[in-house]
């Protein structure tokens, strides 16, 4: 039945042949035109509007319009998707705006517990992005304006351009499901690898993270006695085997005199386990701390905020020793003294707090083993001290 502006009120539910590739579609009292066409061979449709809206003449005059347009290559669009266009134009944030708001996000939904590792986020953001990006609405920002972020660093500062990537590809992902924007700028795969060495072909400046044991039995004169602050939270770090994360913002509250444990709580945690690790103290570890006096809260003087933003130990480190060693680094010296003595790998993994075993073992095996760990804790401190002289 020929659809026509008399006859169409009357019309049956169902799909109704109004002009080539336009369709009036019929549901109850409802009326609506739909366009439908091919675009790589997937068959889509798109509402041109209420019949009560739209004349049967003005709905054939789109269509045709769509159809021709089609031949060029370009997509339907109808004047409420301009309006809608415009109207995200005008209300569409900037760059600045939403990754801020994005990283607060971002941190909520991980559930980061750790300050510093969102405070990195936005410093990375802030310093290499926002120059490039920070006016730029989100819709605007292309391929080559994330060129533009990268290019100038990831030569130099190769470990910090890639993280700013990653970044960004999480904030654009959420620009993405917000519909802000279409694709995604900052994908490495078929995108940003076209133009950027990949991170494995470019030479890295080489730093001796990990000390030698006989390294470190020479150089623990530098931090014994332990007098000052550094000193004293190096050696505790050394002694415990831990991050500095876990090891300098310590309270005093966390440590067992009767039992000689040390517990690390959750939150410092950094395989996330919703219970404390404990660490067995070895008799030098608990001479030191009781050589500390008690100034506040935290054994240290140094709380976890600011141990982010003020203080660090790496270059204290490296301008005590004279050497390029870093503080994590003391972690795979124990590690590699641990394989170097027989001690049993879960005992050396469960030491620094590392997860053993697959998830069946690691539900089986629930114990920290604490007390198998209390001799391995004693002879590591033994060996640390074991080239200082008696009069040290």
């Amino acid at each position: 039945m020929q659809v026509t502006a008399k006859n169409i009120s009357k019309l049956p539910d169902g799909k109704h042949s109004v002009a080539p590739n336009l369709t009036l579609l019929v549901r109850g009292p409802s009326r609506s035109y739909i366009f439908r066409y091919m675009v790589d061979g997937k068959r889509r449709e798109k509402s041109l509007g209420s019949a009560a809206k739209i004349s049967i003449t003005e709905a054939k005059e789109l269509a045709e319009r769509f159809r021709v347009g089609l031949t060029r290559g370009e997509l339907p669009v109808t004047p409420k998707d301009e309006l809608k266009e415009e109207a995200k134009k005008v209300f569409e944030p900037t760059f600045k705006d939403y990754a801020l708001k994005t990283v607060e996000k971002i941190a909520s939904v991980r559930l980061w517990k750790n300050e510093k590792h969102k405070e990195q986020w936005f410093s990375t953001i802030k310093t290499y992005a926002m120059p490039v990006l920070g006016d730029k609405k989100m819709s605007e920002i292309k391929r080559a304006d994330v060129l533009a972020v990268l290019q100038p660093i990831w030569l130099t500062k190769t470990e910090t351009a890639s993280r700013v990537r990653g970044r960004l590809e999480n904030i654009f992902s959420y620009a993405i499901t917000d519909g802000l924007m279409e694709y995604n700028p900052a994908l490495w795969r078929g995108n940003l690898e076209r133009d950027l060495p990949p991170l494995t072909k470019i030479k890295q400046v080489e730093h001796h993270e990990s000390m030698p044991m006989e390294v470190l039995q020479e150089k623990i004169g530098c931090f014994y006695p332990a007098t000052n602050r550094s000193r004293r939270a190096i050696l505790f770090t050394i002694l415990t085997a831990s991050r500095v994360g876990e090891s300098v913002p310590a309270k005093w509250e966390e440590i067992d005199w009767e039992h000689k444990v040390w517990s690390v709580p959750p939150e410092r945690r950094k395989d996330g386990k919703p219970y404390p690790h404990r660490v067995p103290l070895s008799t030098q570890a608990i001479d030191l701390l009781k050589s500390i006096e008690r100034k506040s809260e935290y054994i240290f003087g140094v709380s976890e905020k600011s141990l982010g933003s003020r203080y660090s130990l790496r270059s204290i480190l490296q301008k005590m020793t004279k050497t390029e060693y870093t503080m994590h680094g003391f972690r795979s010296t124990f590690r590699d003294w641990c394989a170097e003595n027989g001690v049993a790998d879960i005992l050396a993994e469960k030491s620094m707090s590392h997860a053993t075993g697959n998830a069946v073992t690691q539900a089986y095996q629930r114990s920290d083993l604490l007390e198998q760990r209390r001799p391995v804790m004693q002879a590591w401190a033994d060996a640390v001290f074991s080239k200082l002289s008696s009069a040290d």
